[in-house]
C-alpha cells in the first residue's frame, strides 16, 4: 500500500467535505480561538492550499463544495450559533469570490447558488445567484463506491469480525467496529480498553490474511464511528485528531 497523503494540522480536524476529487478539511484550534481551511487533491495526494483563514473569526463552518466553488457558513457568536450569512470561495485560487450577509445557505444546483432568509413573519425568502462560468454536477458518484460499515457489539457480524482479530493479532474488541472490504482487502477500525481509555486502531490485510497496515488513531473516553472512509480510490483516517492520513488502496 501507498502512502499518498500524510498533512499534519495545528488543531483539531473538525469536518471534512468532498466533491469528485477534491476535499476540504475544517481545522479548529482551540487554544488560539481559530478556524482554518486546507485543500486536497485526493486523486494526487496534492495539497491545494493549508491554513487558509478568510476572517479572523471562530464562528465560521464548512457547507460543501461545488464544482470549484467552497461555501462557508458564518455564524452568530451565541451559545447556539445560526447561519449568518455566506462566504464563497474560488477552490482553485484560494481566493474569496463573495461574501453574502444575512442569507444562508439552501441549495446548490448546476451553478445556481440558492439561498434564503426569514422575514418578519418567520417565513422564507429565496434569492438565485449564478457561480462559475458554466453548469456543474452537483454529485458525480464514483464507480464502485465503497461504503464503510459499523457493527456495534450487539451485530450478528460482530463475533465474527471479533474471533477474525483475536486469532490474527490477538486482541479482543471492545463495543465495535467499522469495517470495509475492498478489492482483494478487509479494513477494520476496533477499540481495546487500556488504562480507563479506549485505544482505536486500523487494520488492513489482506484475503490471504497478511497484515499491510496495523496503525494506532487515537485514544479516548468512548468509542466513535466512521473513523475511516474511502475516497477516490484512497483509505482516509485522522490520527490523535490533528493529522490526515491517506493510502492508495
Amino acid at each position: 500500500m501507498l502512502k499518498k497523503i500524510e498533512e499534519t494540522f495545528a488543531g483539531k480536524i473538525w469536518n471534512t467535505v468532498f466533491y469528485e476529487d477534491k476535499m476540504v478539511l475544517e481545522v479548529r484550534d482551540e487554544s488560539s480561538r481559530q478556524v482554518s481551511f486546507s485543500a486536497l487533491n485526493l486523486k494526487t495526494g496534492e495539497v491545494l492550499w493549508k491554513d487558509y483563514r478568510p476572517e479572523k473569526s471562530w464562528w465560521l463552518g464548512l457547507v460543501g463544495i461545488f464544482g470549484n466553488h467552497l461555501v462557508l457558513h458564518k455564524y452568530s457568536d451565541q451559545q447556539k450559533p445560526e447561519p449568518l450569512g455566506v462566504i464563497l470561495i474560488n477552490i482553485i485560487t484560494c481566493e474569496i469570490e463573495q461574501r453574502i450577509e444575512d442569507w444562508i445557505f439552501f441549495s446548490c444546483d448546476g451553478n445556481i447558488l440558492v439561498l434564503y432568509q426569514l422575514d418578519e413573519s418567520n417565513l422564507p425568502i429565496y434569492q438565485s445567484l449564478e457561480i462559475g462560468v458554466k453548469p456543474f454536477q452537483t454529485f458525480v458518484p464514483e464507480q464502485n463506491q465503497h461504503f464503510v460499515r459499523h457493527y456495534p457489539d450487539s451485530s450478528p457480524h460482530f463475533p465474527t469480525i471479533f474471533k477474525f482479530l483475536y486469532h490474527l493479532i490477538n486482541i479482543e474488541a471492545q463495543n465495535g467496529v467499522d469495517y470495509l472490504e475492498v478489492n482483494d482487502k478487509i479494513v477494520i477500525s476496533y477499540y481495546i480498553y487500556r488504562g480507563k481509555q479506549f485505544q482505536n486502531y486500523l487494520l488492513v490485510t489482506n484475503k490471504e490474511k497478511k497484515i499491510l497496515l496495523h496503525d494506532f488513531i487515537a485514544e479516548s473516553e468512548g468509542i466513535g464511528i466512521d473513523t475511516f472512509s474511502m475516497k477516490s480510490a484512497t483509505l482516509l483516517y485522522v490520527k490523535n485528531q490533528n493529522q490526515l492520513i491517506g493510502y492508495e488502496i
